[in-house]
């Protein structure tokens, strides 16, 4: 099916992974270049559209998605050489994360393993500028390719235009439906270098034998494993805040107060708290909300028990935005895209 053939009054929680109820009025697929030029049409048009690729860092609030899904299904991966520093790869957007995480590893090429299990699609890999265990995606992009919507024209984002931030880029604010990422470049080094520092993944790797790319991808995957529910059986959007950045100033005060905190430097100045360690001083962990909670493993992760629904997830929100701002004077972002159109 490509955007030419639509299918009408799409059932949606299935097709993001915190899995509330929600339809749309049609979905098509983006394949191809006429689909893209389609897409162009109903944005100039006005007519309201919302893209999504795996549905990982969407969840659908309202019941009824007053608009058309577009779902990026482009596929492929290529090999694009070596120049001696670094192997170069482009990756298009419809290809899942993880199998291509798992593609370069398996061909000894190391840089993404770190960012092994990380749900969701490539093409919206920039879009956050996904990270995990001291390692984000910025540290291994060399271009990202778009389509431009308004000019009807491709486009190459170099690494610098991307305006890579934590959980953050060019994206999420001047490109936010205006550009649809078609593929990603890689180039991840020759020479590589393990990046071990992060959480308990030294200590988990040694346990797979030698440190190489396909061990820390084991060890990644282990640890993701025992702290994240399988969406399949618990709908769940992965880490739901993002881990707040705090002025090295008010970090020093909340470190006399509270000598445990979580938190890891940021940047000259900056200091970055672990938002799953302040929920769980809340006493958050654990809470259930209706048919949503927090989850009793994690306290980062929110889910879905079965029967969640919009109205309660964005009163779990607050609650839980109310209480750690109480306590800590620290207000949290979600990290997903809360869909309310």
């Amino acid at each position: 099916m490509s955007a030419l053939t639509a299918t009408h009054s799409v059932d949606l929680q299935p097709l993001h992974t915190f899995g509330l109820p929600a339809h749309a009025r049609e979905l098509r697929l983006l394949v191809k270049q006429e689909d893209l030029a389609a897409l162009a049409r109903v944005k100039q048009e006005g007519q309201p559209f919302l893209l999504l690729g795996e549905g990982s860092n969407t969840v659908f609030i309202k019941p009824q998605v007053d608009a058309t899904v577009w779902k990026v299904a482009f596929k492929g991966r290529q090999y694009l050489g070596c120049d001696g520093v670094c192997h170069h790869l482009r990756v298009w957007g419809g290809e899942n994360w993880h199998q291509t995480v798992e593609w370069t590893v398996a061909r000894g090429w190391g840089g993404l393993e770190n960012l092994a299990l990380i749900p969701g699609c490539v093409g919206a890999s920039p879009v956050q500028n996904i990270g995990a265990y001291g390692v984000e995606l910025k540290d291994c992009v060399s271009a990202v390719h778009a389509f431009d919507l308004e000019t009807e024209a491709e486009r190459t984002f170099t690494l610098d235009e991307c305006e890579f931030a934590y959980r953050d880029s060019v994206f999420k604010h001047a490109g936010f439906g205006r550009y649809v990422i078609t593929a990603v470049d890689f180039a991840l080094p020759v020479n590589w270098q393990p990046v071990l520092g992060y959480g308990d993944v030294a200590q988990r790797v040694s346990q797979f034998g030698p440190i190489t790319p396909l061990n820390i991808l084991k060890a990644v995957c282990a640890i993701r494993t025992e702290k994240l529910p399988d969406p399949v059986v618990l709908g769940n959007s992965g880490s739901f805040f993002k881990n707040p950045i705090i002025s090295a100033a008010q970090a020093q005060g909340l470190i006399q107060h509270f000598p445990n905190i979580v938190n890891y430097p940021a940047g000259a100045g900056l200091v970055k708290l672990a938002a799953g360690w302040l929920i769980d001083q809340c006493g958050l962990k654990g809470h259930v909300l209706g048919g949503v909670g927090v989850y009793n493993k994690q306290a980062l992760i929110l889910v879905n028990t079965g029967a969640g629904r919009g109205a309660e997830l964005l009163q779990l929100i607050h609650h839980i935005q109310t209480e750690v701002q109480a306590k800590f004077g620290v207000l949290l972002e979600p990290e997903p895209n809360l869909v309310s159109i």
